[in-house]
């Protein structure tokens, strides 16, 4: 018997590492995707909403080719007449306008600029919950709200040299973010991760096709390349955080997400030679402490 308890616990803890890890590389693979849709806007020319359009362009051709694979989940029924239709499509709405948000943000700021403001999300998650959602607001969450809050200030340095616009543009996208994942978490019943996916291109192809057209640029082969790197980057990164939440509670995992941050910062090191100040590194610290914060200290429970 203790054996059989002894290789339970050591299965848990394998699938716990394995959603730690995929977590985390969810976490370098966002970062990484809007760091190469920043060179697409800086270095070719394309617009954020150019950017955000033809990665939806992209899922959306190869879903539709997929539909004609047998034993494939998704369906023209599924995609064009989906339950709860204008619920998903709202949601959907709302995610590819944080998407463009954020390349402009990214366009604008710093790597690691652009990552803290947008790592605001789960914070703003947390209080829009309580507003929308009915979820008790712990203590936790409200200080691990204003602890991250102030970590992103110390990192971003409003009034400083960062781009009022970008910042605006960062903050509008993480609040987006945010109002998608409420939206999501009411039609966790009804859509899949796929569903969703497809949703967003669907939308996002529909939505952006007038404004990007009338201000369409000219993609070249080199971007064209990108363009489907960064889609598959992201899609990963989907896929990753996905596969993780199937493995470990979402609580526990939340905190790791902060580890984007980081990586955020090893790219502007590396790729724009910005090495963290002091205060960045304490502001990153205080994000992520106040992820974690706002994940594990909870109000007592009432009897």
């Amino acid at each position: 018997m203790d054996a059989l308890k002894t290789g339970t616990n050591s299965h848990q803890g394998s699938m716990t590492s394995t959603a730690i890890g995929l977590t985390v590389l969810s976490g370098l693979l966002y970062v990484l995707g809007y760091a190469l849709s920043r060179i697409l806007v800086t270095d070719h020319g394309l617009s954020p909403l150019q950017v955000t359009f033809l990665r939806c362009v992209v899922i959306l051709l190869v879903g539709l080719a997929a539909t004609a694979w047998p034993g494939n989940r998704m369906t023209w029924r599924r995609l064009f007449r989906p339950e709860g239709a204008w619920q998903q499509r709202a949601a959907a709405a709302a995610l590819v306008i944080s998407n463009a948000l954020a390349v402009l943000a990214y366009t604008l700021l710093s790597v690691t600029a652009a990552s803290a403001l947008g790592f605001t999300a789960p914070l703003l998650l947390a209080l829009l919950g309580g507003l929308f959602l009915r979820e008790k607001v712990s203590l936790g969450r409200w200080l691990g709200t204003l602890v991250g809050f102030a970590g992103m200030l110390l990192i971003v340095k409003p009034g400083g040299e960062a781009s009022l616009f970008g910042i605006a543009a960062a903050f509008a996208g993480a609040l987006t973010y945010a109002v998608y994942q409420i939206l999501i978490r009411r039609l966790r019943d009804v859509a899949t991760t796929l569903d969703t996916i497809m949703q967003v291109a669907l939308v996002g192809v529909v939505l952006l096709a007038v404004p990007v057209a009338a201000g369409w640029h000219p993609v070249s082969t080199v971007a064209a390349g990108l363009i489907v790197l960064v889609t598959a980057v992201q899609t990963a990164a989907l896929a990753s955080i996905a596969a993780a939440l199937h493995r470990g509670e979402a609580s526990r995992l939340a905190p790791w997400q902060f580890s984007g941050l980081l990586w955020a910062m090893a790219l502007d090191a590396v790729v724009l030679h910005a090495m963290p100040t002091p205060g960045s590194l304490f502001g990153a610290l205080l994000v992520i402490g106040g992820g974690v914060l706002a994940q594990t200290l909870k109000s007592p429970e009432r009897g």
